[in-house]
Protein backbone atom coordinates (compact mmCIF):
# COMPACT_ATOMS: atom_id res chain seq x y z
CA UNK A 1 0.00 0.00 0.00
CA UNK A 2 2.99 2.57 0.84
CA UNK A 3 4.50 1.89 -2.42
CA UNK A 4 1.49 2.58 -4.26
CA UNK A 5 0.93 5.57 -2.51
CA UNK A 6 4.23 6.96 -3.12
CA UNK A 7 4.30 6.16 -6.91
CA UNK A 8 0.29 7.93 -7.18
CA UNK A 9 1.79 10.77 -5.46
CA UNK A 10 4.85 10.77 -8.01
CA UNK A 11 2.27 10.54 -10.89
CA UNK A 12 0.07 13.69 -9.21
CA UNK A 13 3.31 15.46 -9.06
CA UNK A 14 4.37 14.51 -13.00
CA UNK A 15 0.54 15.56 -13.74
CA UNK A 16 0.58 18.60 -12.23
CA UNK A 17 3.73 19.77 -13.78
CA UNK A 18 2.70 18.96 -17.03
CA UNK A 19 -0.74 20.87 -16.26
CA UNK A 20 0.41 23.48 -14.90
CA UNK A 21 -2.05 23.59 -12.09
CA UNK A 22 0.11 24.00 -8.71
CA UNK A 23 0.11 26.10 -5.73
CA UNK A 24 2.54 29.53 -6.19
CA UNK A 25 3.87 31.30 -3.26
CA UNK A 26 6.58 34.11 -3.13
CA UNK A 27 8.92 35.25 -0.67
CA UNK A 28 8.35 38.53 0.14
CA UNK A 29 11.16 41.19 0.41
CA UNK A 30 13.18 38.96 -2.19
CA UNK A 31 13.50 40.11 -5.91
CA UNK A 32 12.96 37.26 -8.44
CA UNK A 33 12.31 36.69 -11.89
CA UNK A 34 8.42 35.74 -13.21
CA UNK A 35 8.79 32.15 -14.76
CA UNK A 36 6.31 31.20 -17.74
CA UNK A 37 4.56 28.61 -15.13
CA UNK A 38 3.61 31.48 -13.11
CA UNK A 39 6.58 30.70 -10.14
CA UNK A 40 8.92 33.62 -8.96
CA UNK A 41 12.67 32.05 -9.36
CA UNK A 42 14.89 33.43 -6.95
CA UNK A 43 18.57 33.15 -6.55
CA UNK A 44 20.91 32.95 -3.42
CA UNK A 45 24.43 33.51 -3.93
CA UNK A 46 26.23 32.35 -0.83
CA UNK A 47 29.20 34.47 0.77
CA UNK A 48 33.18 33.65 0.22
CA UNK A 49 33.09 31.09 3.23
CA UNK A 50 29.97 28.95 2.13
CA UNK A 51 30.81 28.54 -1.27
CA UNK A 52 32.36 24.65 -1.34
CA UNK A 53 33.11 22.84 -4.16
CA UNK A 54 31.02 19.88 -5.60
CA UNK A 55 33.30 16.93 -5.45
CA UNK A 56 33.85 15.71 -9.18
CA UNK A 57 31.24 13.04 -10.92
CA UNK A 58 32.45 9.59 -11.87
CA UNK A 59 31.03 8.24 -15.05
CA UNK A 60 29.06 9.64 -17.74
CA UNK A 61 27.49 12.97 -16.29
CA UNK A 62 25.94 14.77 -19.29
CA UNK A 63 22.96 11.77 -20.26
CA UNK A 64 19.45 13.73 -20.70
CA UNK A 65 16.25 12.30 -19.72
CA UNK A 66 17.18 10.82 -16.62
CA UNK A 67 14.78 10.36 -14.15
CA UNK A 68 15.29 10.26 -10.54
CA UNK A 69 13.21 9.65 -7.51
CA UNK A 70 12.37 11.92 -4.39
CA UNK A 71 11.81 9.05 -1.88
CA UNK A 72 10.27 10.55 1.20
CA UNK A 73 12.25 12.77 1.75
CA UNK A 74 11.32 13.45 5.47
CA UNK A 75 13.17 16.96 6.44
CA UNK A 76 12.51 18.77 9.93
CA UNK A 77 12.06 22.14 10.07
CA UNK A 78 15.12 24.51 9.30
CA UNK A 79 16.75 21.73 7.38
CA UNK A 80 17.29 20.41 3.79
CA UNK A 81 17.79 17.36 1.74
CA UNK A 82 19.54 17.03 -0.94
CA UNK A 83 19.67 14.59 -4.32
CA UNK A 84 23.03 13.12 -5.32
CA UNK A 85 25.56 15.15 -7.55
CA UNK A 86 24.39 14.71 -11.16
CA UNK A 87 26.63 16.55 -14.05
CA UNK A 88 24.12 18.59 -16.65
CA UNK A 89 24.44 20.77 -19.80
CA UNK A 90 24.20 24.57 -19.98
CA UNK A 91 21.14 24.93 -22.36
CA UNK A 92 19.43 21.64 -21.07
CA UNK A 93 17.27 22.01 -18.22
CA UNK A 94 15.99 20.20 -14.91
CA UNK A 95 12.38 19.64 -13.80
CA UNK A 96 12.21 18.94 -10.49
CA UNK A 97 8.15 17.92 -9.56
CA UNK A 98 7.61 16.98 -5.65
CA UNK A 99 4.40 16.58 -3.55
CA UNK A 100 4.68 18.36 -0.02
CA UNK A 101 2.85 16.38 2.90
CA UNK A 102 1.14 18.19 5.17
CA UNK A 103 -0.07 19.85 2.19
CA UNK A 104 -0.23 23.41 3.66
CA UNK A 105 3.44 23.95 4.10
CA UNK A 106 5.49 26.03 1.90
CA UNK A 107 8.81 24.64 0.99
CA UNK A 108 11.56 26.27 -1.45
CA UNK A 109 12.36 23.11 -3.81
CA UNK A 110 15.45 24.47 -6.23
CA UNK A 111 18.49 23.65 -7.67
CA UNK A 112 22.44 24.08 -6.08
CA UNK A 113 24.30 25.17 -9.47
CA UNK A 114 28.17 24.43 -10.71
CA UNK A 115 29.09 27.71 -8.87
CA UNK A 116 27.38 26.82 -5.53
CA UNK A 117 24.52 29.39 -6.24
CA UNK A 118 21.06 28.45 -5.40
CA UNK A 119 17.76 28.64 -7.45
CA UNK A 120 14.39 27.88 -6.41
CA UNK A 121 10.96 28.74 -6.13
CA UNK A 122 8.52 28.35 -3.32
CA UNK A 123 5.12 26.54 -3.15
CA UNK A 124 3.19 24.31 -0.79
CA UNK A 125 0.79 20.85 -1.81
CA UNK A 126 2.69 19.99 -4.92
CA UNK A 127 5.18 21.85 -6.57
CA UNK A 128 6.78 21.67 -10.19
CA UNK A 129 8.74 23.80 -12.32
CA UNK A 130 11.48 23.78 -15.12
CA UNK A 131 15.02 25.03 -14.42
CA UNK A 132 16.84 26.41 -17.14
CA UNK A 133 20.46 25.84 -16.68
CA UNK A 134 22.94 28.37 -17.73
CA UNK A 135 26.03 26.26 -16.37
CA UNK A 136 27.66 23.28 -17.32
CA UNK A 137 29.04 21.37 -14.72
CA UNK A 138 27.76 19.58 -11.28
CA UNK A 139 24.03 20.07 -9.33
CA UNK A 140 21.92 18.84 -6.66
CA UNK A 141 18.21 19.06 -6.57
CA UNK A 142 17.43 20.48 -2.71
CA UNK A 143 14.12 21.00 -0.92
CA UNK A 144 14.38 23.42 2.60
CA UNK A 145 11.82 23.55 4.87
CA UNK A 146 11.66 26.67 7.16
CA UNK A 147 8.08 25.74 8.36
CA UNK A 148 7.41 24.85 11.45
CA UNK A 149 6.75 21.19 11.23
CA UNK A 150 8.42 18.43 10.11
CA UNK A 151 7.61 17.45 6.13
CA UNK A 152 7.64 14.34 3.92
CA UNK A 153 8.25 15.31 -0.02
CA UNK A 154 7.83 12.66 -2.82
CA UNK A 155 8.37 13.30 -6.35
CA UNK A 156 10.75 13.16 -9.28
CA UNK A 157 13.45 15.12 -10.92
CA UNK A 158 14.49 14.88 -14.27
CA UNK A 159 17.55 16.15 -16.14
Amino acid sequence: MKKMKKKLLAVLAVVGLLTGSMSVLADSGDEGVLCEDGYIEYTEYPGEDELVPMEPVIGPIYETDTIKPIDEWEIETGHSATSTIFGAVSGNTINVSVVIDPADTTVKVGIVQPDGTRRYVTGETTVGHSFALHQTGNYKVYVENNSGVTVIVTGTYVY
